[in-house]
C-alpha cells in the first residue's frame, strides 16, 4: 500500500478487507500486513480493530454527507419534474460512483445479518434517511402544487425501493452501472409523469 499517513492508510486497509472479507472475517494481523506494518505497530494509531472501524464508518459517513450535500443543493428550488429527476439523478450518480460508499455498502450487506450495529446502519442509510429526504422534498413540492396531494412517506418509498435494488445490481455488478442508471432515470420518468403536475 502506498507511503502516507499511517492511520489513514490503516482506515483505507480496513475498509478494503472489510469489504472483501467482512468485518468478523478479517484480523488485524491482515490490515497490518496490508499497510506494510507488524500487528503491535497498529496499536500505537489506534486502540484496536474496533477503534478502526470506528474511525472508518466516522470517515465514510463525512465523505458521504459531504458528498451529497454537494450533489443535492438545491432542493428548495425544485419547481418542475425535471428537476426534481436531476436532482435524483445527481444523488444516484454520486452515491454508485463513490468507491467509499460502494465499499461501505458491501461491508453492511456481509455483516447485517450478524451485527445488529450493522443491521441498523444499513437500515438508516439505505432506508430511513432517503424516506426522510424525499418525504420532505415532496412534502414541499406538493404544498406548491407541483405534486399531486399525497401521503409524501408512501410516495418516497416507492420512489427509492427501485433505485435502492438498481445500486444493489450495480454494487454486485459493476459492469451493470449503465444499466442500473438508464432504468433509474426510465423509473424517474415513470414517476415525474404519475406524480407531477409541472
Amino acid at each position: 500500500m502506498k507511503k502516507g499517513n499511517t492511520k489513514e492508510r490503516l482506515i483505507m486497509a480496513a475498509l478494503e478487507l472489510f469489504s472483501m472479507k467482512g468485518y468478523e472475517g478479517t484480523t488485524v494481523e491482515e490490515i497490518a500486513k496490508y499497510v506494510g506494518i507488524k500487528a503491535p505497530t497498529m496499536y500505537k494509531y489506534l486502540s484496536g480493530k474496533e477503534a478502526l472501524l470506528e474511525a472508518l464508518v466516522d470517515k465514510a459517513d463525512k465523505e458521504y454527507e459531504s458528498g451529497m450535500e454537494r450533489n443535492l443543493t438545491g432542493a428548495e428550488e425544485i419547481s418542475s419534474g425535471k428537476e426534481l429527476k436531476e436532482y435524483a439523478l445527481r444523488s444516484l450518480e454520486f452515491t454508485i460512483n463513490n468507491e467509499m460508499a460502494v465499499k461501505m455498502r458491501r461491508l453492511f450487506t456481509i455483516e447485517q445479518y450478524r451485527n445488529e450495529m450493522f443491521a441498523e446502519s444499513a437500515t438508516r442509510h439505505q432506508v430511513t434517511q432517503m424516506v426522510t429526504m424525499y418525504a420532505d422534498v415532496f412534502s414541499k413540492l406538493m404544498d406548491k402544487g407541483i405534486m399531486k396531494k399525497g401521503d409524501a412517506d408512501i410516495i418516497a418509498l416507492e420512489f427509492i425501493a427501485p433505485v435502492t435494488l438498481m445500486i444493489q445490481m450495480s454494487d454486485r455488478e459493476p459492469d451493470k452501472k449503465a444499466e442500473a442508471l438508464a432504468r433509474s432515470k426510465k423509473h424517474f420518468d415513470i414517476f415525474v409523469e404519475r406524480y407531477c403536475n409541472k
